[in-house]
């Protein structure tokens, strides 16, 4: 019988993916909780599972029933809900994550990012790749300063770890579906059981379709631009054959064709003369959220595709040793049209094409966690190519205005090759009754090669334009010099740094560490848990992915590393009524790596990826969790950080040379809080009511290592409320909903391009309605 239930459930599941129908949503069953209090909390974020007040990190976890309330579809939303956690959008839609200030700003596929982002402890390696991460979860842990010894490198600023909903041992199923103001119909689903005595399966799939919030500037009332257009679904099995072994099996895909976001185009910084008269005469965008522009002949359109598949074996060795392997590959491309410059004429636009493929293994043994020592030794191993090549469109560009470049013929790739290998320990020992000394360590051997050029697009005329330029180049510094031999139609056209003959720029990086952590936890009370850490964390270097006309613009950054003191306590007050969690922390960089600018002698300031030798950081984080009566829930939290550029002279966004001593790290807001309040209570018998609010809050910041207004984001406030009613114990849920209901204008991003800067805005007020149900 719960077979054939189950079978049927996989069935319905099918349909919910299918393009039109439109229920379902994320739902996980989340660990038993005390009917008042505040609940303990398990988490896994030394790879054990462990009480949250038990661990002396300082780490934010929210379950699936909090997700679902404060509106967390994604990744990207979590910075609604995590203090100090900010998500930026590039150029290339790909998200940028930065928590405590610690990020790294690229639009690379290929670029590490600062802030890792796991799912049951499989590793998404890029932020391209983590459409799925969000997908059906029981809760999401937020692990904040580096966290190397056990994520690995490319943790500095912290690790974001999602628990994935698991198979359960009785049929269970559940829906969701919602629809807001803007046309948005966002459904998911989930069905999970029995198919043996040892085998459970779970099945989860999501789509999300409509939503246009965008409009053009230039023709407001018949083009609209935000339409979302997304199919993922995940299939979980879980098998124990004996008692001693168990085995996951997670396979997971996503297609996504939603329209990549338009800027805002607020600024013209003309690079060498005046841009053309169709860029000239374009207004600049008024403050109003949904006001962007766009090209209607190349209308911005995604299409990202994925599959994963991951494997976990547990297998106890004895009463007191687990073996665990994890292996993982995942195959993600991208095709888009985008349009970052925020007019409607060709100033800056993009075809892009491009492809990841990452295979890893983990391998660990670690000890079972009972008695006063607990320890876990391993290693892993990660396999990465990726391919990026895209065609520039650039006809309203000042180096076309002006220096005759010929537009509409030139692209740019970039094909990297990395491999990461990895060996760690870590270990905890209670050497006295409530008193626990901590450390842990690991090396991990980098190596990343990587082909780029700007080449020809195939009709003849940037391999004219740059023969004629190398030839001027080479002759100006020897006039014996032969002229340039032709640059063939398609060749590469970059220019050799040294030579100044056209060339393919091959680069590589190998570079090795030892990330380490130790500290101390003390159980001053059974309530009452004080830590303090040291740690350092490295992140990997990488390559710039551009248009270049000097090979001296590909120059990679090499390895950054951070050095984090942090000490705080965890105290369970008021017969666990109220928990209030502190911490205090400074961290010292070293190399910090950024997206800042260089000077072309022919195209003026372009991007370059730079390092900077000095920063730091100190700052101040508090959460407060509460339920001061029954059914009430409070929770508030908040980040002070303060962020120092200490050495660092480079060059400017107007091409000036400057020392940016003193300046704030980009993406670093000094104060963000985030507040919510839920209270739910019963009107009849099966039927209760409930209403609540979120409050976020962030300072403002730069978007660019450079102080210069434009690249300021202003300080904002975003209120979300929503209420309901609930049947038969939760089975039935009605929500409605309303999100920055202020419409704050507010913006993530304010990137400097060529000739024109943006902005990417968030999204204005909206309201809704969404249904649930289990069974």
């Amino acid at each position: 019988m719960k077979s054939s239930k189950l079978l049927a459930g996989v069935a319905f599941i099918g349909l919910v993916a299918t393009p039109g129908l439109a229920m379902a949503q994320d739902e996980a069953a989340s660990a038993a909780q005390p009917t008042a209090g505040v609940g303990e909390i398990i988490v896994t974020a030394q790879k054990r599972s462990e009480s949250l007040n038990k661990v002396g990190l300082t780490i934010q976890a929210l379950s699936s029933d909090d997700l679902v309330k404060q509106g967390v579809n994604s990744v990207s939303d979590l910075a609604k809900v995590i203090p100090a956690l900010t998500v930026a959008n590039s150029i290339y839609n790909t998200p940028v994550y930065t928590l405590r200030g610690v990020g790294f700003y690229e639009n690379s596929l290929a670029a590490y990012p600062a802030v890792s982002v796991y799912v049951d402890e499989v590793p998404m390696p890029f932020p391209a790749l983590v459409g799925t991460a969000a997908l059906d979860v029981e809760r999401v842990e937020v692990l904040k300063g580096p966290q190397g010894t056990l994520f690995g490198q490319n943790a500095t600023g912290g690790a974001i770890n999602y628990i994935a909903a698991k198979p359960t041992a009785d049929f269970k199923a559940g829906v969701n579906a919602s629809i807001d103001s803007f046309g948005e119909v966002d459904a998911s689903g989930f069905v999970s059981g029995p198919i043996s005595d040892t085998l459970r399966v779970r099945v989860a799939a999501k789509t999300a379709q409509g939503g246009a919030w965008q409009k053009s500037q230039t023709r407001p009332d018949d083009d609209k631009l935000g339409d979302k257009e997304l199919y993922m679904g995940r299939v979980l099995l879980d098998w124990t054959p004996t008692d001693r072994l168990s085995v996951s099996l997670n396979v997971n895909g996503m297609i996504d064709k939603s329209d990549p976001q338009a800027g805002q185009y607020i600024a013209l910084f003309p690079q060498v003369g005046p841009v053309g008269a169709g860029l000239a005469a374009t207004p600049f965008a008024p403050s109003k959220p949904r006001t962007a522009d766009w090209n209607p002949n190349r209308r911005p359109k995604g299409d990202d595709r994925q599959w994963q598949a991951a494997l976990r074996a547990d297998y106890e060795l004895s009463d007191s040793l687990k073996l665990t392997s994890i292996t993982s590959y995942v195959d993600f491309s991208r095709k888009q049209v985008n349009d970052p410059d925020g007019v409607a004429v060709e100033s800056l636009e993009f075809l892009f094409d491009g492809s990841l493929k990452s295979f890893s293994q983990e391998l660990r043994i670690a000890s079972n966690g009972s008695g006063p020592f607990s320890w876990i030794i391993g290693g892993n191993y990660e396999h990465t190519t990726s391919k990026e090549f895209a065609d520039q469109y650039a006809g309203q560009s000042s180096v076309v205005a002006n220096l005759g470049f010929p537009a509409n013929t030139n692209t740019f790739f970039l094909n990297s090759q990395i491999d990461n290998y990895a060996v760690f320990a870590n270990a905890d020992y209670e050497i006295l009754p409530g008193l626990t000394v901590k450390g842990g360590v690991r090396y991990t051997k980098s190596q990343r090669d990587a082909q780029t050029c700007t080449r020809d697009a195939g009709n003849g005329g940037a391999a004219a334009f740059f023969t004629a330029v190398s030839t001027q180049v080479r002759q100006a510094i020897d006039p014996t010099a032969a002229p340039t031999p032709a640059i063939p139609v398609g060749g590469c056209v970059t220019l050799d740094e040294a030579t100044f003959l056209p060339t393919l720029y091959e680069g590589s990086l190998d570079q090795d560490n030892v990330s380490w952590r130790g500290g101390i936890d003390y159980q001053a009370l059974p309530e009452l848990l004080l830590y303090a850490n040291v740690s350092k964390g490295y992140k990997a270097g990488s390559f710039l992915f551009t248009n270049a006309s000097s090979t001296a613009q590909f120059a990679p950054v090499t390895q950054e590393s951070v050095l984090a003191f942090e000490g705080g306590f965890k105290a369970s007050m008021l017969d666990r009524r109220m928990q209030f969690n502190l911490a205090g922390f400074y961290y010292k960089y070293t190399d910090k790596q950024i997206r800042g600018k260089r000077i072309d002698p022919v195209f003026g300031v372009l991007d370059a990826l730079v390092n900077v030798p000095k920063s730091s950081l100190m700052g101040v984080e508090a959460e407060i969790m509460a339920e001061p009566v029954d059914g009430l829930n409070l929770r508030l939290g908040g980040t002070y950080v303060d962020t120092r550029i200490d050495e660092y002279t480079g060059v400017g966004f107007n091409g000036g040379v400057q020392d940016f001593e003193g300046n704030p790290i980009p993406f670093a807001p000094k104060l963000s809080v985030n507040g919510s309040a839920d209270y739910e209570f019963a009107l009849s018998e099966g039927v209760s009511a409930f209403l609540g609010g979120t409050v976020t809050h962030n300072s403002s910041t730069y978007s660019v290592i450079d102080t210069v207004p434009t690249a300021k984001l202003k300080d904002y406030t975003l209120v979300d409320l929503r209420a309901g009613l609930s049947f038969s114990d939760d089975a039935y849920r009605l929500t409605v909903f309303a999100n920055n209901v202020t419409n704050e204008y507010y913006y993530t991003n304010a990137p400097i391009l060529y000739d024109t800067q943006v902005r990417y805005t968030g999204r204005p007020a909206s309201y809704g309605v969404a249904l649930a149900a289990r069974f």
